[in-house]
């Protein structure tokens, strides 16, 4: 379709020819900004030929696969949003429209958007998907329902809002690698911002590597967390027991958060930085570590990634009260309280309000 438009001119069709396109530009040769190049040069022309019908597919595809890796993260979600509500107002959602709105609800969960009306955007998105009889669809939707759920941002749609490792393992076996790692990302954020670490040593070492070893990311909505999160317990691990299976993981996701660090400071600074403060950590590198801690913190809440403010602040903390600085640990621990707080994460708020407490008498 792009060699037809270059060669003949534009049609209604050629927005979303040059969307595909830009997709495998990212997706297939990691050139971010030709890719972006050619997303904008799609959105061009879906506003040349105010094609209606198309606009839902182009625009997942640029907002939900491609723009996200250079422009912030933030801005990409009103117009998620926009093509699954066209989508709907034409009576007819399909598969394109329900991605969009699955691309939507990730970016959204782990980019800090609060909780509360998330879960009930969320919700309505899983309803849709089970009256269209989108049985993939609706499984993937379910883990960030309960992850909104586990953290309190919502009432429960469920009887259990975590994710356990049977589940994961039926998972794979029944739906494959695109829903697993949508089951993954969200049990490690969870386990993560609880602190639950041990609770995630098996289900990290049975699939980390695995789905590395799949390529780029199966779900590449959800690729960046499962990097950032999965490094963070990778490094946690090896701090433990030096077991080089852990530290491999961490350099690849290390690896990883540089490259588009290097195409998005907006989007990636944060999380590469907190993973080279654990890195520092992990070899006694106290310095470094102390000054990559408060560059997460301060690019965190620059960026607005309240929940990604919160995890570091978290994580400084433990640092610097391993090495003997208490007072600043627990300001660091109130203020990842009122990070959390404006994620909406209200159980996690409550059950640090209480340790802090704790820590006060």
């Amino acid at each position: 379709m792009v060699r037809i438009t270059l060669q003949y001119g534009s049609s209604k069709y050629s927005s979303f020819g040059f969307a595909a396109t830009a997709l495998c530009f990212v997706s297939v040769f990691g050139d971010f900004a030709g890719g972006s190049a050619l997303a904008r040069m799609s959105l061009s022309l879906l506003g040349i030929h105010n094609n209606s019908r198309l606009l839902t597919d182009t625009y997942t595809v640029v907002y939900g696969a491609v723009l996200l890796w250079r422009d912030p993260i933030q801005s990409v979600l009103p117009h998620l949003l926009e093509a699954y509500r066209i989508a709907e107002k034409s009576g007819y959602v399909g598969t394109i429209g329900h991605a969009s709105a699955m691309f939507y609800s990730y970016r959204a969960f782990f980019s800090g958007t609060e909780l509360s009306s998330l879960g009930k955007e969320v919700a309505q998105f899983m309803r849709k998907s089970e009256r269209d009889k989108r049985h993939v669809m609706t499984l993937s939707f379910l883990p960030v329902s309960k992850g909104v759920s586990y953290m309190g941002g919502s009432t429960t749609l469920h009887t259990n809002d975590s994710i356990e490792e049977e589940e994961l393992d039926q998972v794979v076996n029944d739906q494959g690698l695109v829903v697993l790692e949508c089951y993954l990302v969200v049990r490690l954020c969870c386990d993560i911002v609880f602190r639950r670490f041990d609770a995630l040593k098996s289900v990290a070492r049975k699939y980390l590597e695995y789905l590395e070893r799949c390529g780029n990311g199966i779900a590449q909505y959800v690729h960046i967390p499962r990097h950032f999160y999965g490094g963070l317990i990778s490094l946690h691990f090896y701090r433990e027991n030096r077991d080089q299976f852990w530290l491999d993981r961490a350099t690849h996701s290390i690896s990883k958060l540089e490259t588009w660090a290097a195409e998005s400071v907006w989007n990636f600074e944060n999380k590469l930085c907190l993973l080279q403060a654990e890195h520092h950590y992990t070899f006694g590198e106290m310095e470094d570590a102390a000054t990559k801690y408060k560059q997460a913190i301060e690019s965190s809440h620059k960026h607005r990634f309240f929940q990604e403010e919160a995890v570091a602040c978290e994580q400084a903390a433990a640092f610097h009260m391993e090495i003997g600085n208490s007072d600043l640990a627990d300001n660091l621990m109130k203020r990842a309280l009122k990070c959390y707080r404006a994620w909406g994460a209200e159980k996690k708020a409550v059950l640090l309000e209480r340790q802090l407490t704790k820590r006060d008498n």
